[in-house]
């Protein structure tokens, strides 16, 4: 890559190591994927984990786990490397850590690899593969070293994917569908209602569910994915499993979300299709944005999860990014990339540590243009002539047609509150 004082382009980012920092000073900064990953682990039942590192691993590990027993006598603990381990490695200690988490009973052990770790080429999974030969408990490492990772989002990536390791092949369930993520609101009940309706079991996999549960879903017929965290976990089901999945979370547009949907009836043998009472407000609302936002620039500094999917749809609305928060870039991510950039448009890509972006980042980006078209942001305010959908995480926690509808009604009241309304 080109050095340069701007971020790179979309059509440049192959990986975590292009996306560079928005300022040259991070204000809060961007933080361990440590914090997600044990965010994500204490709402599993059932599942322990064991953080290695460096003292300050432990200690700001202790801001999510504040206590070493959860609720249902999972354990949290922390392995410190002392001086010698540093350098020797930690093979030893690290086994005998392990064997005590075992005499206390924990059944599931993630163990979480930090930077020093890492740094010194300790091979923290073949300890935890190892282990598993010679124990009944299970171990699996991630590798969550900060200087491999931008930010928070492989935390969640990591951890929902390494739980494969505790399940075994079982007996396929032909009545059984596995929702991967969130799968709320009205359309989201009312498929889970339909399914229930042609005698379909669900099982839930979202925030908070236990061990016991996750290894019922090697004997789905079919997974559901509502939340991209999720999407690494069904392609391994679907690789190791024969498991198909159908991606609704990638659904934003109503060509898209239709055609989810019809692989869902296709897949499990419906005979009638899905009857969803918010598809023919979605194709009013959506005919109205577009001529709304017809040749409009947009930023997006927020938080979003899925960021390079929620783009190629604002493009499909004749829309043109400009600037992209983007902190997680993976392979498979790269048909998203495509996609977008076979609008002709390039938008910088970049991580954003401060609230607001540098004048000279957007003029580079050309939002700062004095045309008359309109200009949309996804996150803080930092122009008052900016239409603006003020957030500092952006989430829509429903599914298909509804999360759709959702995003352009924002986008309609936030064009309502600024100065390009009509009055």
């Amino acid at each position: 890559m080109k050095q340069s004082k701007f971020p790179y382009r979309l059509s440049e980012i192959e990986s975590n190591q292009g996306i560079l920092f928005s300022h040259e000073g991070a204000s809060p900064g961007c933080h361990c994927p440590m914090h997600t990953a044990l965010s994500a682990i204490r709402n599993i039942e059932g599942l322990s984990s064991l953080v290695v590192g460096m003292p300050e691993c432990s200690f700001y590990s202790r801001y999510v786990m504040d206590t070493p027993i959860g609720p249902n006598k999972e354990l949290h603990y922390t392995y410190v490397l002392d001086s010698n381990e540093v350098v020797f490695g930690c093979r030893d200690g690290l086994t005998k850590a392990l064997e005590e988490m075992e005499r206390d009973n924990a059944k599931a052990i993630v163990v979480i690899m930090t930077c020093i770790p890492a740094l010194i080429g300790e091979d923290i999974a073949e300890i935890a593969e190892a282990f598993c030969e010679e124990h009944v408990t299970k171990a699996v490492c991630i590798d969550l070293a900060h200087y491999k990772r931008n930010g928070y989002e492989a935390g969640f990536y990591e951890s929902y994917q390494a739980l494969l390791s505790f399940c075994v092949k079982q007996n396929r369930i032909d009545n059984q569908v596995a929702f991967l993520g969130s799968c709320s609101g009205e359309e989201g009940n009312f498929l889970k209602l339909s399914l229930k309706n042609n005698a379909f079991e669900i099982l839930e996999i979202n925030a908070f569910f236990s061990i016991a549960e996750f290894q019922r879903v090697t004997a789905s017929r079919l997974t559901i994915v509502t939340q991209i965290h999720f999407l690494p976990l069904a392609k391994r089901l679907e690789q190791e499993y024969h498991i198909p999945y159908i991606f609704l979370a990638g659904a934003y547009s109503i060509k898209a979300i239709n055609k989810c949907y019809q692989q869902i009836q296709e897949q499990l043998t419906l005979s009638e299709a899905f009857d969803f009472t918010s598809f023919n407000s979605l194709l009013q609302k959506e005919n109205e944005i577009r001529k709304k936002f017809k040749n409009s620039r947009f930023v997006i500094t927020a938080v979003v999860e899925d960021v390079l999917l929620l783009t190629e749809y604002l493009c499909s609305l004749s829309m043109k990014p400009c600037l992209l928060h983007l902190e997680e870039y993976r392979v498979f991510m790269r048909e998203w990339k495509e996609k977008i950039l076979a609008y002709s448009v390039n938008p910088l890509i970049t991580y954003m540590v401060q609230d607001e972006p540098e004048a000279k980042l957007l003029k580079e980006a050309d939002f700062l243009s004095t045309k008359e078209d309109i200009r949309l942001c996804i996150g803080n305010r930092f122009d008052e002539d900016v239409v603006c959908i003020k957030t500092g995480r952006f989430q829509v926690p429903f599914i298909g047609y509804e999360r759709t509808l959702t995003l352009l009604t924002q986008m309609e009241n936030a064009y309502k509150e600024e100065a390009y309304a009509t009055i």
